[in-house]
């Protein structure tokens, strides 16, 4: 008999809102500020020197997946893997009647992904899960929540 998997979830309804990838374009925009084991930190040459962009991708291994889940049958394979896309920006402010004004903000957002090393979790079962972390930061409406968590307001809103 063939082995099936899936997740438990049934609120599976597609949302008519999309979110459009960029092209980034990674190995031809940015140049390779670091490069070593486990770490690669890419610097966007698009962007003006003082006006960086960097994107920074890690991994690591663990030796196990630390989890809040009520896991009733543990897989055997208890080692995993963790790991993470960070992009760091420079939010520029200016004003155009003052030519003196300027403000640099740093604006850093990561995504960090554990997992066993097991060959059930698949590109498909990770792309599932992503897109429901995605959908968690949206309204129904496809307007982003940003405005609500910056103020501590982490209870979802009324769809």
């Amino acid at each position: 008999m063939a082995k099936v998997s899936a997740f438990g979830f049934t609120n599976t309804t597609a949302s008519t809102n999309s979110v459009t990838p960029l092209l980034l374009s990674l190995t031809s925009n940015y140049a390779v500020k670091e490069d070593s084991a486990n770490t690669a930190v890419l610097n966007n040459k698009t962007a003006p020197i003082d006006i960086e962009e960097l994107v920074t991708f890690r991994s690591r291994d663990i030796q196990q997946v630390n989890t809040d889940l009520n896991i009733q049958y543990p897989s055997p394979v208890k080692k995993g893997i963790q790991y993470q896309v960070m992009v760091e920006d420079t939010y520029s402010t200016t004003d155009t009647a003052d030519p003196d004004f300027r403000v640099d903000e740093p604006i850093v957002m990561q995504l960090t992904i554990r997992h066993p090393k097991s060959g059930n979790i698949t590109n498909a079962a990770l792309g599932t899960v992503f897109l429901r972390l995605i959908s968690t930061l949206m309204k129904a409406d496809g307007s982003w929540r940003f405005d609500d968590l910056m103020r501590s307001a982490e209870r979802p809103v009324i769809d």
